[in-house]
């Protein structure tokens, strides 16, 4: 009878334990972080409408500022050899009103679509003398 009762014991122990949720199942757990940055990190076909240039399209490269955990540097903006750094929130960058290099000054916005393959943005860039370029650009992600 004792053999009986400690093997009953045994099995139900084993079917509790096994029953209990992982970390994973846990709805109190926390979830793990997610960089938004992420999303915008790769290289993108810009396809550039410019008030100045007119169309024109260019590879840009997208990678994370080593700085500021919530920006992003655009090497290649504007087809020049410049990187300004962009503040991403969520699909949405803000290009806040910055140098380029001795070149000139930009700022913008852009949005990434919910795929993440598109990237529409639009921007200000100001070079040397010239008048404000108003710019439209939508990229695809290479």
């Amino acid at each position: 009878m004792k053999k009986a009762i400690y093997l009953l014991f045994i099995c139900s122990t084993i079917a509790f334990v096994s029953c209990t949720p992982d970390k994973k199942d846990d709805p109190l757990a926390p979830s793990p972080s997610v960089d938004d940055r992420d999303k915008f990190v790769g290289s993108w076909m810009c396809n550039e409408n410019s008030q100045v240039s007119g169309a024109t399209s260019y590879t840009i490269s997208v990678s994370k500022s080593t700085s500021n955990a919530n920006e992003i540097a655009i090497n290649k903006f504007y087809n020049l050899i410049t990187q300004p750094r962009a503040t991403v929130s969520g699909n949405n960058i803000t290009i806040p009103y910055q140098s380029l290099a001795s070149l000139g000054f930009a700022s913008g916005t852009g949005t990434l679509s919910s795929t993440g393959t598109s990237l529409s943005m639009r921007y200000i860039v100001k070079i040397g003398s010239n008048d404000n370029d108003t710019c439209t650009a939508t990229c695809t992600k290479l």
